[in-house]
């Protein structure tokens, strides 16, 4: 079936306008979430913090948004999902007013850690909302397309908060953010009808044994956002460093990646679907495509034109942005149907770890070597042993499938 036929949606809102409203839900949290890298560029001049200190800020959101999944997905195959927008939208707004009173260092981690809770609650819901309203139609490309508002929030947040900021200051724009998220999360729980939610047989698999099959994707999306969130947090840095952009243009260069991101999730996700459901492809090209790209990026010399620069971010963008939305599918669709929330969450938040541990680790790099370049070669490498793993898990599977035959 078509994912655009209204026919037996369960959902109050056609197929197109429940997918729009999932997108702006995602897109309102990303911008709360990956706006803090845009604007760890600011306070690192105001609190005279090192690279690895800048990177620490966004690992603060990222670990607060491993626990909100990780809890999330427990919780999503009992409560649903609409309950679960809710208290992620409220919990968020009062967070974000916090943040927005914060000056040190310490207390700014903290409350960004907090903030994070409530924001992992907001991806959780929607994902599984999303993967059960178009339960039995070609949803690569949905899930792709609902993605993109990941990028989407990364982006105008890039290309916003460096004009917003000298005018309303850091606690302004924080709190008109949260009041979006808000209002996003709340307006998409609107249109979910009822909680879809198949029952797990009486022969469930004890504990969590049924989620084995999730591993693999877990451990590729925890490597391969390295690159998602080492290149959200320092593009900007590079750019106004290394080649003399200013913030302002080099915001627009990081909006530029994530629209290259955007656009891979959609096309990765309908190369995917056109395959057979075949995902682990569509992951290994985006991997070996951003690690190209991660190379030729950071070895460009200071004198490179804007606009080769600029030729580079887009492919930049496909291969470490584009992959997130074929992982989570990837996990959802190798569990059973009742366990698929959870298995998405939990695959979530091994990637919200691997978001924490990466942005420091890249600024450690860079402060140490002094040099983008090493620290961009390194990223590459990771994303080339990413890659290497997506093959391990397909050969393990086949193998899985050859003995069962």
């Amino acid at each position: 079936m078509s994912p655009w036929d209204p026919r037996g949606f369960p959902a109050r809102a056609a197929p197109g306008v429940f997918l729009g409203l999932a997108t702006l839900s995602q897109a309102g949290a990303s911008l709360s979430q990956q706006g803090v890298a845009v604007l760890a560029v600011f306070f690192r001049a105001a609190l005279h913090l090192t690279f690895s200190q800048m990177g620490t800020l966004v690992s603060a959101v990222s670990l607060g948004m491993m626990v909100g999944l990780t809890v999330a997905g427990v919780l999503v195959d009992r409560i649903g999902p609409r309950w679960l927008l809710g208290v992620g939208g409220g919990w968020s707004l009062l967070a974000g007013f916090g943040v927005s009173r914060i000056h040190g260092y310490g207390l700014l981690l903290a409350l960004l850690f907090v903030m994070g809770i409530g924001l992992g609650c907001i991806p959780s819901a929607g994902t599984r909302a999303v993967f059960d309203a178009f339960a039995g139609r070609a949803r690569g490309m949905v899930m792709g397309i609902r993605q993109t508002g990941v990028p989407l929030g990364a982006a105008v947040g890039a290309v916003l908060i460096p004009l917003l900021v000298p005018g309303w200051g850091t606690g302004g724009v924080f709190v008109a953010i949260a009041l979006l998220v808000l209002a996003s999360a709340w307006t998409f729980g609107l249109v979910i009808r009822r909680r879809v939610r198949a029952r797990a047989p009486a022969a469930r698999l004890p504990g969590i044994a049924w989620l084995k099959p999730a591993l693999g994707p877990m451990a590729v999306g925890m490597m391969l956002v390295a690159a998602q969130y080492s290149v959200l947090t320092f593009t900007m840095a590079d750019l106004s460093t290394r080649h003399g952009w200013t913030v302002a243009a080099a915001g627009l260069g990081l909006a530029l990646v994530q629209v290259g991101g955007g656009a891979g999730r959609i096309g990765l996700g309908w190369w995917s679907d056109r395959r057979g459901g075949q995902r682990s492809g569509a992951i290994m090209g985006a991997a070996a495509l951003g690690a190209a790209a991660a190379l030729a990026f950071g070895w460009a010399p200071p004198s490179t034109p804007a606009g080769v620069l600029l030729a580079i971010l887009v492919p930049l963008g496909i291969g470490a942005v584009g992959w997130n939305a074929l992982v989570l599918t990837w996990s959802g669709e190798r569990v059973p149907a009742w366990g698929a929330g959870q298995a998405m969450s939990w695959t979530g938040s091994a990637v919200f770890l691997g978001s924490a541990l990466y942005p420091p680790a890249f600024g450690w790099v860079l402060d140490h070597t002094g040099h983008f370049s090493w620290a961009f070669s390194a990223l590459a490498l990771w994303m080339v042993l990413a890659g290497i793993l997506v093959v391990v898990v397909r050969r393990r599977d086949a193998r899985s499938v050859a003995a069962a035959a």
